[in-house]
């Protein structure tokens, strides 16, 4: 579903992060006359230093999963009811994009409506689709109270939304996110997605080159230049390489990443404190005091973004003195004690409520992160279809550390390594843009060879014998993957491939359920059962009965390039467009 770009009084993007999630809109004609007068809301931290202009990706509900509280307040009302102990019927969710990012690395288990998130305690779950669809709920209630509050004179349904999503992530996840939004009250006919790397790649191409760190010309996005794309955010990395033309993005390789975002930065810092504290003192500090564990890794989170010009030989951080008080109680020794029998001996040191560490030990916990993108980003960079790119545009909350910028460029000398001044809020901003004009995308590669579970004629010099089986008295090979597009194919905007017929099996059938099926592999698959074939989803399409003599079946052409994957079925008998819809959320069959 597209919508277009005439269609509609105010955009507004909701940029759905692993650490911070936002929103940022503008009305059209501030579009028109200043494409980069775009508007955030100004989310109140409780501290007197904003880490970011979003607001944590905490969700708090209660005993009945009932919607309380969000962001900020989500934060600030559980850590409240944990001090008064009465947080035990309440269901406590933070960073949990991370959650659904891992579910779809699990080969043996597939996302679907049924999926379940754990809580902070990991004693209680619910639906996933619940946690995603309280979350948007949020930020569209929250856009549609300022609208009011600022009598911007936009009725809802002149509204258009932006949802933001990671370039790398499945068409299952991406469908999981759409139906997140409706579920959230949020039209169909009214949303589009964002890809995260084009929306900040967007965004930059708008930019002053006072605006961009590392850019001195603008040879960045004339036409014909190449550059890589390094969006840095608090869970994953994703990563791709556009080509600018005529003010067009052409995606030039497929999305690609990981799990190397601030959160993995965040994750080894908390394993150094394992070492001297022990995991199951942290995972009871976790529990009983939240609040200070939250304000723990806030600082930490300030520090990863701290830039300095005065070279230091300590960093120096604020721990919550229920850390140091509760870990004597705890243990029975005081944790200056538990730092000299560690290893970290001589780069630790703990005095009152402050924590120093050596700079050494401090850019340690980097090193997992940066030794994860910067592997990736050589391996894209041996691809043939990338060279001559000469710019890294580093994007994203995480791509604000100077510690990742310094790694950065001392891994890529000969590149030009560029960094907007909000790097953290390129993709939301961008997000916007892309919503007010959807064909800044030229094209898309094709991340997988997309194919149908099919059958044909069964021969016996080209076929395995054991997909032959017997349907109305003839032999027919079973598993045949039925290529619509190949792995590694540009792809235009919108642009419908070739048609492929398929008929029913029964005169009365109405209804054809048409198992869809990806391949990552280079070599073209013959079967969906070889290597590399996983189940995508079913596409279920309706087959009116024809008149007499006519062929019952139907002709389909996916549609690729554009964010979701979509389809056009005809009626083999006399060419009528054809109910069709993709569901990518179910069970295997």
């Amino acid at each position: 579903m597209s919508i277009s770009s005439n269609d509609g009084l105010l955009v507004c993007a909701i940029d759905f992060g692993t650490t911070f999630s936002g929103y940022a809109y503008s009305m059209k004609s501030d579009f028109e006359d200043s494409p980069m007068k775009i508007s955030l809301p100004d989310w109140k931290a409780p501290s007197s230093i904003q880490i970011s202009d979003k607001t944590p990706t905490t969700l708090l509900l209660d005993k009945y999963h009932k919607f309380v509280a969000f962001g900020y307040e989500a934060e600030s009302k559980y850590a409240e009811l944990t001090e008064e102990e009465e947080h035990h019927d309440y269901c406590y969710f933070r960073r949990f994009k991370m959650v659904l990012y891992n579910q779809l690395r699990k080969e043996d288990q597939r996302l679907t409506m049924e999926t379940r998130i754990l809580d902070i305690t990991e004693k209680k779950n619910i639906l996933a689709i619940e946690v995603f669809s309280h979350s948007i709920r949020y930020m569209k209630d929250h856009m549609l109270d300022t609208v009011r509050k600022k009598g911007l004179g936009v009725r809802e349904s002149e509204i258009n939304w932006v949802l933001t999503v990671p370039a790398m992530w499945s068409d299952p996840a991406k469908q999981f996110m759409t139906k997140s939004a409706e579920m959230a009250g949020i039209p169909r006919t009214r949303l589009i997605l964002a890809l995260e790397p084009e929306a900040a790649s967007i965004y930059c191409s708008h930019l002053p080159l006072t605006k961009l760190d590392g850019c001195n010309d603008i040879g960045v996005f004339k036409p014909g230049s190449k550059y890589l794309v390094l969006d840095a955010g608090g869970g994953t990395v994703d990563i791709t390489v556009h080509q600018m033309g005529n003010g067009k993005l052409t995606e030039l390789e497929k999305a690609s990443g990981g799990d190397w975002g601030g959160t993995c930065v965040d994750n080894t810092f908390r394993d150094t404190l394992i070492e001297v504290v022990t995991r199951l003192y942290m995972e009871a500090f976790r529990l009983k005091h939240t609040g200070d564990y939250i304000e723990l890794f806030r600082d930490f989170e300030m520090k990863k973004r701290k830039k300095t010009n005065v070279p230091q030989s300590k960093v120096t951080m604020k721990i919550p003195a229920t850390f140091s008080e509760w870990f004597e109680e705890y243990s029975h020794k005081d944790i200056t004690d538990a730092i000299k029998e560690s290893k970290y001996s001589n780069s630790m040191k703990w005095e009152g409520d402050k924590l120093r560490i050596t700079q050494a030990l401090f850019d340690s916990f980097f090193q997992p992160a940066c030794a994860g993108i910067i592997d990736h980003v050589n391996h894209l960079l041996e691809k043939p279809n990338v060279r001559g790119t000469q710019t890294i545009l580093m994007v994203g909350g995480f791509s604000e550390s100077p510690i990742l910028q310094a790694r950065i460029r001392a891994a890529f000398p000969d590149f030009r390594v560029v960094v907007p001044n909000d790097a953290g809020l390129a993709v939301l901003k961008g997000a916007v843009l892309f919503g007010h004009n959807p064909c800044m995308i030229m094209t898309r590669v094709a991340k997988y060879t997309y194919g149908f579970a099919s059958f044909e004629k069964f021969n016996s010099k080209m076929h395995r014998k054991e997909k032959k089986i017997l349907m109305d008295e003839k032999d027919y090979c079973k598993d045949i993957f039925d290529v619509h597009v190949r792995k590694g194919a540009s792809l235009l905007i919108d642009e419908a491939q070739v048609k492929r017929p398929y008929e029913v099996n029964r005169e009365d059938q109405t209804e054809l359920d048409l198992e869809l099926y990806v391949s990552d592999s280079d070599e073209l698959p013959k079967y969906v059962t070889d290597p590399g074939c996983h189940y995508l989803g079913t596409l279920k399409v309706q087959v009116p009965k024809p008149k007499k003599g006519k062929k019952h079946g139907v002709n389909v052409q996916l549609i690729f390039g554009g964010t979701e994957l979509r389809v056009k079925a005809e009626n083999m008998s006399n060419g009528d467009v054809t109910s069709a819809e993709f569901n990518f959320l179910g069970e295997e069959p």
